[in-house]
């Protein structure tokens, strides 16, 4: 079989997730990339292709630069923000709202040019660092263009108050696959806006109808849409992952993780994750019939030159 499988236990990664947070907080967040390091050296070999493990090799080091980079820049935004607000002020301190709603703008800009910062930082820190038998994935995303598609595809989705969503998810997936590369492997999505958007309007008004009932096949369904939609190619061939999850199979996963939560004050998360985690990854089927002892990994000549825009040099790595 050549199918995706996740082993991991509750109880094993609690004892490491618990100490992550705790340490977390104690450092003032500054012991998070430690953390972040030492979870996914823990998931990575329980992940399995075919009976092979994928393996994690990212220091801490390299995270701990893109992770100290981020807070600058966080740090840098939030003081211009106070800045602005504080010499606008006077002028509208007879017009608080107004303030208020500037304010607002300025953080929400913040955020939605910083969530493609991490994104970006992400793909790059897991793939980088990624093997699986002799095959080393990577991500050939630029952030100068995938910053401007998620701040614009941001904005349209506030303006139309979430209709939008559909549209601009489509267009993420479309960018980020594309530039996925697993040996000799490349990706595609082949996904319908007007298709997700249609499961999107329907789990929104049934849920409300239903007060909630109705997010289990929501999310049946929303993660099936995505899972079929993905293209694997290989040389000339291609074929699309598919997913054999059923109604039952969410119910057990949303319900259980809601419960274990819940019952234990949140201390129960850890096994929720892995809950998760195992849900996503077991419930992804590859075709019987593709070979992955056809996968190699191929070392590509690198032809094109170096980004000279500032996006592309900041070039971050990271998990959140």
């Amino acid at each position: 079989m050549a199918n995706l499988n996740f082993a991991g236990k509750g109880f094993t990664f609690f004892k490491i997730h618990f100490v992550n947070v705790i340490l977390s907080i104690l450092s003032l967040t500054l012991l998070y990339p430690w953390a972040r390091v030492r979870e996914a050296r823990y998931l990575w070999p329980e992940t399995t292709l075919g009976g092979s493990p994928f393996f994690f090799n990212g220091t801490v080091k390299k995270f701990f630069k893109g992770y100290l980079l981020l807070l600058l820049v966080i740090v840098l935004t939030v003081l211009l923000a106070l800045l602005i607000s504080m010499l606008l002020s006077t002028p509208l301190q007879k017009s608080p709202g107004l303030l208020v709603l500037i304010s607002d703008l300025i953080a929400i800009t913040v955020a939605l040019y910083i969530s493609p910062i991490i994104l970006h930082g992400s793909l790059n820190y897991r793939l980088e660092n990624t093997a699986w038998r002799s095959v080393t994935p990577s991500y050939k995303g630029k952030l100068s263009e995938l910053t401007p598609l998620a701040f614009q595809n941001s904005i349209l989705t506030i303006l139309t108050l979430g209709i939008y969503t559909a549209w601009f998810e489509v267009k993420l997936n479309k960018y980020v696959l594309e530039k996925i590369q697993f040996g000799s492997l490349r990706f595609s999505y082949n996904g319908n806006a007007k298709q997700l958007f249609r499961i999107y309007i329907k789990g929104l008004l049934l849920s409300i109808v239903t007060c909630g009932i109705y997010s289990i096949w929501f999310f049946k369904e929303y993660y099936a849409y995505t899972i079929d939609h993905i293209v694997v190619k290989k040389d000339d061939h291609e074929f699309n992952l598919k997913s054999d999850v059923n109604s039952l199979d969410v119910f057990e996963m949303m319900v259980g993780n809601f419960l274990i939560t819940l019952f234990t004050l949140g201390i129960g998360a850890s096994w929720a994750y892995i809950r998760y985690y195992r849900f996503l990854i077991n419930h992804c089927v590859i075709p019987a019939d593709f070979s992955i002892d056809s996968i190699e990994n191929l070392v590509e000549e690198e032809t094109e030159t170096l980004s000279a825009h500032w996006l592309d040099r900041l070039n971050p790595m990271m998990i959140l």
